[in-house]
């Protein structure tokens, strides 16, 4: 079986772990870097107020059973407007869609493209940049979790004048399901989980600054433009991410949970579905194996905000 994460004490990480002189050399230039960049963005410019502070862009296909769920989490804890990008659906997300775009929190977009996921980015960042101070490329079996505030607006305030910044997977596996409860909520049925972060996870991009190149999986990671110096991502803890070192420190406020398998049965689904990114799927059985071999852990945090979600869902949360 091809092992792709490793733990490297913090985080199952991904990857070949690096060691001995080379490490130590990576190590030294990035902290002298990180010095350098935190100095530089003392004097950047303050964003300008635009139209939503906080934005969500993602591509879907098929997925309206959870767009309910996905939308109303994410509106609770501060995120202003939604792009979705519709990859050649054929069930009812329009219907669950049609109250959201009549209120003007959704942009609804058709993308029939395969892969399409690049290119609708792509499409976002030259038609809508201009709309949202922050956006953030996730997935809707992505949750971004914040556990030392309730909003997520108020947690990012604290890297208004970076460029990017990097939150980090939490991964959600099975918790032994064949088939998923639909009378439940997602967040609620999976709670089986990984010990640790891992070593990836999602940017949220500050657009008062510029792309500075577009790749395949450039939602994990890619570089910002200011000016004609390129800067990567800072991460949660605090410390810029260059050379694959990823620096923390012991707790953290924030995890991007993500529901990658759901039940068994949704995992087959979404290997036939094929992948947004590469339009065709990596997610072999072995490679399922190997996720949910990781899965030793429990993780509740995201309960907290439960009830609030459930009865938001069903209209019952007091004005």
């Amino acid at each position: 079986m091809n092992k792709e994460f490793f733990d490297n004490g913090f985080f199952i990480a991904k990857g070949t772990p690096m060691h001995g002189v080379k490490h130590c050399m990576y190590f030294t230039i990035l902290v002298l870097m990180e010095w350098g960049y935190k100095l530089l963005f003392l004097l950047a410019r303050k964003q300008k107020n635009k139209k939503y502070y906080i934005s969500i862009c993602s591509i879907f296909k098929n997925e309206a059973l959870y767009m309910k769920e996905w939308i109303e989490y994410y509106l609770m804890i501060g995120i202003d407007h939604f792009y979705l990008y519709n990859n050649n659906s054929t069930d009812n997300y329009q219907e669950i869609l049609c109250p959201y775009i009549e209120k003007g929190i959704v942009t609804l977009v058709e993308w029939p493209e395969v892969p399409g996921q690049i290119t609708a980015f792509r499409h976002w960042y030259e038609h809508y940049r201009n709309e949202t101070n922050w956006i953030s490329f996730l997935d809707l079996d992505e949750f971004l979790c914040p556990t030392g505030v309730d909003n997520i607006s108020d947690w990012l305030n604290k890297f208004k004048r970076y460029p990017l910044v990097m939150v980090y997977w939490k991964m959600f596996g099975t918790s032994g399901k064949i088939s998923h409860d639909t009378t439940r909520l997602v967040i609620e049925q999976y709670y089986n989980c990984w010990p640790k972060l891992t070593s990836l996870g999602k940017l949220i991009f500050n657009t008062n600054y510029e792309i500075g190149y577009y790749k395949v999986d450039m939602m994990h990671y890619f570089l910002a433009k200011w000016r004609s110096l390129k800067v990567p991502p800072i991460n949660q803890f605090g410390h810029f991410v260059l050379f694959g070192i990823h620096r923390h420190s012991k707790n953290y406020d924030i995890q991007l949970n993500h529901y990658w398998s759901k039940a068994y049965a949704n995992y087959e689904a979404k290997h036939k579905r094929g992948s947004a990114c590469w339009g065709t799927s990596w997610k072999t059985f072995d490679k399922f194996i190997e996720y949910e071999n990781h899965n030793t852990a429990c993780d509740f945090n995201i309960y907290r905000y439960l009830l609030q979600l459930k009865l938001k869902i069903a209209r019952k949360y007091p004005n």
